[in-house]
């Protein structure tokens, strides 16, 4: 892969399965491709069955024919290996990467994601932000955007952030295991005290200090400003948001292209 197009390209990843990419999100990947010259997507063929859907479906949206790839899933290995040929790592917002955001990281490509409301949403950002990388998590679309088209275009800036990602791995908590197990013996050590208490329906936490070096406390210069939601509608040319009772439809691509699914904020 790095030999064909990313000597003078740029490769943004996503290594996670089909089901978890929607159709605003293969938009937005798009819209990246085509404003970041020579760049490509490189995904997975988890299961291969997606690989045609994508493709169609990206061809719907402007994107020359070779632009997204595909591979094979590799062992554990191979995997993290392939993390750091890629550039950048776009994550999937309706479902984050989990385990995979944890490979990106830990092999040294900084991931871009976009907060959501749920728990499987809001995993990426909660690494980013341990991580020391707030400034890439995105709180919409048009934010998402900007970041990738900012690093794709800029190759100073992107290095700046391998190497701030890399850097970070040695020093944070995200993958100090050691702390991490420190910290949640000493919750269960209170979940027990509680316990003897009967004090069975408090909520638990640590309460440690985290101590980041001065140069990762959270965001030094972010990227972008932050958009209000009427400025995001605006940019997008939709005058309201919808409403709380409005019924959303959604065409899943990934796992097949024939499940559709709904749902009602009510």
């Amino acid at each position: 892969i790095n030999a064909e197009y990313g000597e003078n390209g740029i490769i943004f990843c996503n290594f996670n399965q089909n089901y978890k990419l929607d159709p605003g999100t293969l938009e937005c990947w798009c819209k990246i491709l085509l404003r970041v010259p020579n760049s490509y997507v490189w995904l997975l063929k988890f299961p291969a069955i997606g690989e045609p859907n994508v493709q169609a479906k990206a061809a719907e949206f402007g994107v020359p024919q070779g632009r997204i790839i595909f591979s094979n899933v590799a062992p554990k290995e191979e995997h993290v290996r392939r993390g750091r040929v890629a550039d950048v790592c776009l994550d999937t917002p309706l479902c984050n990467g989990h385990t995979t955001g944890m490979d990106m990281l830990w092999s040294g490509t900084p991931m871009i994601t976009m907060v959501g409301e749920s728990l499987a949403s809001r995993v990426a950002a909660s690494q980013l932000t341990t991580l020391g990388c707030p400034e890439l998590v995105a709180t919409n679309y048009k934010q998402y955007e900007e970041i990738a088209v900012t690093l794709g275009n800029h190759p100073q800036e992107l290095q700046a952030m391998k190497q701030k990602v890399r850097l970070a791995r040695a020093t944070s908590p995200l993958f100090n295991i050691k702390e991490f197990c420190s910290h949640l013996e000493r919750v269960y050590e209170k979940i027990w005290s509680k316990f003897q208490e009967w004090k069975t329906s408090e909520h638990v936490t640590d309460l440690t200090q985290r101590s980041l070096p001065p140069d990762r406390m959270l965001c030094t210069e972010p990227f972008l400003k932050a958009v209000s939601p009427d400025e995001y509608y605006q940019l997008i040319g939709q005058t309201q948001p919808p409403t709380q009772q409005q019924q959303y439809q959604q065409y899943r691509i990934g796992g097949g292209g024939n499940y559709q699914y709904s749902w009602n904020t009510e």
